[in-house]
This record gives structure tokens, sequence and C-alpha cells, in this order.
């Protein structure tokens, strides 16, 4: 499909692409520090701005574990993690970042559902 100069709300479509491109780039080299450093792997998204998402949830993602899969990958970016608690039981955890040299923004994030940390009859 070729590319238009369509607008995305006021940006130009070829300018979304570049940002991607670049964010694409970006995420090569995270990968590659993550599997270096052991750092635990990540769900990612790209956004069509260009902002990358690196999501510990899924299977196999105890609350603890997705806490410290936040925390390590901000460590390594030199962000800070944020956490909220939301009224229906769960704990929002967000390390927002942005690398200058890249041009690059991106978040490490999580979604804990807090009740699952809870014994659960017969389960304790």
């Amino acid at each position: 499909m070729p590319q238009t100069d369509t607008a995305t709300e006021t940006v130009p479509a070829a300018t979304l692409y570049e940002w991607q491109r670049r964010a694409q780039r970006h995420l090569a080299d995270l990968i590659e520090h993550g599997a270096t450093l052991d750092l635990p792997p990540l769900l990612w998204t790209l956004a069509p701005n260009g902002n990358l998402i690196g999501t510990a949830d899924g299977i196999g993602f105890t609350p603890a574990i997705q806490r410290e899969t936040v925390r390590r990958w901000a460590d390594h970016a030199g962000a800070r993690v944020d956490t909220e608690y939301t009224t229906d039981g769960r704990e929002e955890l967000y390390a927002g970042w942005k690398d200058d040299e890249r041009r690059t923004r991106g978040c490490f994030r999580a979604t804990i559902f807090v009740h699952r940390e809870a014994p659960q009859p017969g389960n304790r």
C-alpha cells in the first residue's frame, strides 16, 4: 500500500511512519540490552506516534514478578515507577522514559489485580 500524506489528527502519515521506524530501531536495542542484562522479557507495543510500551502482564507473571519486571526495566532506563491503586482492586504501575539521543519515548507498565495475591479458599 503506498504511503500517503493523509494526516492522523494533525500529523502527516509520513511523519508518523518516521517516528515508528526510529522507535523500531530503539526497540531492537532495548531487546538486545534486555537479553544481555538478563532483564525479564516484556510484551512490546509500538504506538502510531512512535511511543514504545513495554508491558509486564500475561500468563506466568505473578504480581511479584510484574512489580520486579517493571522496577528492573525502569532502573535500566533511569525512570521512576509510579504506582496507583484503583477503587476496583487494581494496582497500576507506570514508569515513563524519554531518550533524547534517539528522540524516542515510552513506558514500562503493569496492571496487577491485587485480589489475586490474597489467599483464595482452598488455596492456602
